[in-house]
């Protein structure tokens, strides 16, 4: 019984702590690695957002897995997926 017990408890553990949110930073450069100002950049699927300060900096909360949305007006909307270890920093919009 104590092992089901103990068995049940990892398992909850494993899950609750594979389900916690991350801050993830970056900047958004355009075509000319430039910092861009006002970029939005959203968590897909969900209300979490923010936009990039004068150095194209932005830092919003999610999960591993999650997708950004990066949309800027007069450029391409890109999608970024985080996959919890490494993505590239800058993410460059292109004019569209």
């Amino acid at each position: 019984m104590i092992k089901k017990i103990l068995f049940l408890f990892f398992v909850v553990f494993a899950a609750t702590a594979y389900s916690q949110d991350v801050t993830i930073t970056g900047t958004v450069t355009d075509a000319n690695s430039e910092p861009l100002v006002g970029v939005n950049v959203l968590v897909k699927g969900t209300t979490t957002g923010a936009i990039t300060d004068i150095d194209g900096n932005f830092s919003v909360s999610g999960k591993k897995g999650s997708t950004l949305v990066f949309s800027y007006i007069g450029m391409l909307t890109q999608e970024v997926t985080y996959k919890g270890c490494c993505i590239y920093s800058d993410f460059s919009l292109f004019s569209g």
